[in-house]
């Protein structure tokens, strides 16, 4: 399968998922990526429509799927989308943006440039646009991370806590929970605690506490908190703290079932008010943290890898549109995944759908 992937390279952004999918894809299809700081030039004054992209990116075959950066609120960065002939999808990330706008605007802009395919990090944007002609287009796709990232660097256990988040040393509103928490951490002297103020959401290249830095912070406590903040988001931080082999504090998302997590099987679930008894009780348990940690290490390197996400999003495009099943599939000879299976980190499963648990 041939996929046009357009957008700038987020290899050097905060968050990682948006770059690992992109890894995934192109390490397992013929997916090729146009935008600002991949090779190519300064993409800017190459083009401005999707055609000329297309022609300059696969002048010998077109593209099966085009998938292209939604910007906010609603907008394309180039023209022609609706004249694109293949399956045009997009990917939403931030949805609570779009949800503050009318709803019959975003069915709008998805009719005007003809966009067949939603993916989507949250499951929310499925019971939002509901009852919406939008709502067949939408498809599941979690946070996913790239395993050469996020891994068990077996750190020694410096702290005995963790907490690097947006809305903790400076207060936010979309994430109270994480203030009242962080206050929490800081009034236990006792206590190794691993804090830091937010780098700020730009390119983040050198920063000691992104990407492989964020890994190493994480498996350098004996266990790491996140929270999904008013809306329950299930963030790529969810399994890159599992996947990075540290015992996983967070609060329960929305569509915790479907992503795997189980209370004290391979997480543990925590609220502002018990979060220090959590803390005490695994520091003075040592072994089920331990065990706790091992099940939620192993269920993000089978579930969550963005390798696992591709071969995902291939099951999901080809169900959705079973032209494309007449493509070239996965890769066979892709050493990564060969690797991957060998561990037993791939089971490529059903495509993930909306259900009731996903509801909010």
């Amino acid at each position: 399968m041939r996929i046009l992937l357009e957008g700038r390279n987020l290899a050097n952004y905060l968050a990682k998922c948006h770059e690992a999918f992109r890894t995934g894809l192109r390490a397992l299809f013929d997916a090729r990526s146009f935008g600002r700081g991949y090779p190519g030039g300064w993409y800017r004054f190459v083009t401005r429509s999707y055609s000329g992209i297309i022609r300059r990116v696969f002048p010998d075959a077109s593209p099966h799927v085009v998938l292209t950066r939604l910007t906010h609120p609603y907008g394309l960065e180039f023209r022609g989308m609706a004249e694109v002939d293949a399956v045009r999808a997009t990917i939403l990330g931030d949805y609570w943006v779009q949800a503050r706008k009318c709803h019959a605007a975003m069915v709008e802009f998805l009719e005007k440039n003809r966009l067949d395919a939603v993916l989507t990090y949250f499951p929310q944007p499925m019971e939002i646009w509901r009852d919406t002609p939008l709502s067949g287009r939408f498809i599941h796709m979690p946070p996913s991370f790239d395993p050469k990232i996020f891994h068990d660097r077996k750190m020694p256990k410096d702290y005995d806590v963790g907490f690097l988040a947006a809305g903790t040393a400076r207060p936010m509103s979309h994430y109270p929970e994480r203030s009242a928490i962080h206050r929490k951490l800081l009034g236990r002297k006792d206590l190794r605690y691993l804090w830091a103020r937010h780098p700020g959401w730009r390119d983040r290249i050198w920063h000691p506490l992104v990407g492989e830095g964020f890994s190493r912070a994480i498996n350098s406590c004996r266990m790491f908190i996140t929270t999904g903040g008013r809306l329950k988001n299930a963030h790529a931080k969810y399994v890159e703290i599992l996947a990075s082999r540290t015992l996983l504090l967070a609060d329960e998302p929305i569509g915790a079932q479907r992503l795997g997590l189980e209370d004290g099987v391979n997480y543990v679930r925590i609220a502002v008010d018990d979060v220090l008894d959590k803390v005490d009780y695994y520091l003075g348990h040592p072994e089920e943290a331990e065990r706790i940690a091992a099940a939620g290490y192993a269920m993000a390197h089978r579930l969550h890898h963005c390798y696992r996400r591709a071969l995902e999003f291939y099951e999901a495009i080809t169900e959705k549109f079973p032209h494309l099943k007449e493509c070239e599939g996965p890769r066979d000879d892709c050493d990564v995944l060969a690797d991957l299976r060998t561990q037993g980190a791939v089971d490529a499963g059903p495509a993930r759908k909306a259900g009731p648990a996903d509801r909010t």
